[in-house]
């Protein structure tokens, strides 16, 4: 992989305009025809100067500046052209041309190249857009170009620590493949890659991450080896893998309706916490001390058909009555303890976490009829408290000390952090429409997902660590 640096370039959006330059400046202007001045270019924060001409209104900056900022290396091509090359793809330029080639292909630019004094000057967005990196503009007006190669198709991100973060890309031939990403370069390493294992859990301290085979069979991955040792060979299902909160063994559902809770200890020992013929369980979690747990249950609809008439006729309704998920509390300290329905509502419920202890559950309501969805917790006495009412929330996370809402507002949406114990709320962010998830972890920041993208707040702005 290519250096990664990022570059900022103080040139201000608004002097490039969508004017056309005719073909027929291909020859070159002199200096007395058109003045050329210097703009600031930060590389890394060291500033460093960039050409630019503002040529029938349209601001176009040096090719090779800009280009050499970015880490691009030039040559001679044929026919008077300038061939760039950077992150594996070429770029070829005439003077007098609105077309460039990228890799073979034409790529039309809103004005055309210009050459002053035998340097070749270029319209800013076509330029970043040909060299293929990313570029924002701040409220100053300033162009944030970022070089570094990204990853591309991120999908599941959760953070491994303060500066990491593990996603899944789907290949084009249907296997998966996970890298850890540097949220602070945008590097990414493949840790692991299947075409038949569930996704990866990572540990609570993000050092190790776990899986299941086809067969049911139970894996650690080591993420700073790539590793893998197996834990057990039981090949029943397990839909559900949850770790303890120290890392040293495994909570999951067992069986395909995940009716059983049981224990997987690191020596492959595994030991039944619950098993209450109920299936359907999920959303499993454990409390700190591994005794209490919280779940959902979704009961299945009811298949019922009429009697006097024939099978073949299709006749089936499914009764959909008493189907929506209710949350579980189950404390298997107590001896013959049974677990307790703390919710009833016919309310769809989106389970969000768990406090350290479990005896707090928190989840996302939505009712039929109702415009909007709230922040609920729920205790394990069935009290109910609205966390989040006000708001319409789209999604929510639970890090283990605070609970972190995206709601949906008339002009976007809103981040904002809710304290579990005072229920006091606060925004944190403003956000664009296009925002359609938010990650969190204990003791990390927050990254967001908009428009596939991960993005996490730097430098007082969001910026992308995956394409």
């Amino acid at each position: 992989m290519s250096m990664k640096k990022t570059v900022i370039i103080s040139v201000l959006a608004a002097a490039v305009s969508t004017s056309v330059v005719s073909a027929a400046s291909a020859a070159t202007i002199t200096a007395a025809n058109v003045q050329v001045s210097q703009s600031l270019v930060y590389i890394n924060d060291v500033p460093a100067p960039v050409r630019t001409i503002v040529k029938d209104g349209v601001t176009l900056v040096s090719v090779r500046d800009l280009g050499a900022a970015a880490g691009a290396l030039f040559a001679p091509g044929e026919n008077r052209a300038i061939m760039a090359y950077i992150n594996g793809h070429s770029i070829e330029l005439h003077a007098g041309s609105a077309t460039v080639l990228v890799d073979g292909e034409p790529v039309e630019l809103e004005a055309a190249v210009e050459n002053v004094n035998s340097s070749l000057y270029i319209e800013l967005t076509g330029y970043v857009d040909a060299l293929g990196v990313d570029s924002t503009t701040d409220d100053t007006g300033s162009v944030w170009i970022e070089t570094f190669q990204k990853l591309e198709g991120a999908e599941a991100p959760v953070w491994l620590d303060p500066s990491t973060i593990l996603v899944s890309v789907l290949t084009e031939t249907g296997s998966r493949a996970d890298y850890k990403v540097s949220t602070a370069k945008g590097e990414f390493t493949e840790v692991f890659r299947t075409e038949t294992a569930s996704e990866l859990t990572a540990s609570p301290d993000g050092k190790k991450a776990a899986y299941t085979d086809a067969a049911g069979a139970v894996y650690i991955i080591d993420l700073a080896t790539k590793s893998t040792t197996k834990v057990t060979s039981d090949d029943t299902i397990k839909p559900e893998l949850v770790w303890a909160a120290d890392s040293s063994a495994i909570y999951f559902l067992q069986g395909d309706k995940g009716s059983v809770v049981a224990k997987l200890a690191l020596d492959g020992t595994i030991t039944k916490v619950l098993e209450d013929k109920v299936d359907y369980k999920s959303d499993l979690a454990v409390s700190t001390d591994g005794t209490k747990f919280v779940y959902t249950v979704i009961k299945p609809g009811a298949v019922t058909a009429d009697a006097s008439k024939p099978v073949e006729s299709d006749d089936v309704v499914i009764d959909m009555t008493g189907t929506e998920p209710q949350l579980y509390y189950f404390d298997a300290s107590v001896k013959d303890g049974k677990p307790v329905k703390l919710t009833d509502k016919a309310d769809d419920k989106v389970f969000v976490g768990a406090s350290a202890g479990a005896g707090t559950a928190f989840y996302v309501s939505s009712e039929e009829g109702k415009a909007t969805s709230s922040l609920i917790a729920v205790s394990s006495d069935k009290s109910v408290k609205t966390l989040v009412g006000d708001k319409d929330v789209v999604q929510a996370v639970y890090t283990g000390e605070k609970l972190y809402a995206l709601t949906a507002t008339a002009t976007g949406g809103e981040i904002i952090e809710v304290d579990p114990t005072s229920g006091t709320a606060k925004v944190l962010y403003t956000v664009s429409e296009d925002v359609s998830e938010i990650v969190a972890g204990k003791g990390t920041s927050i990254a967001i997902v908009e428009n596939g993208q991960v993005k996490v707040f730097q430098d007082g702005k969001w910026k992308a660590v995956t394409k």
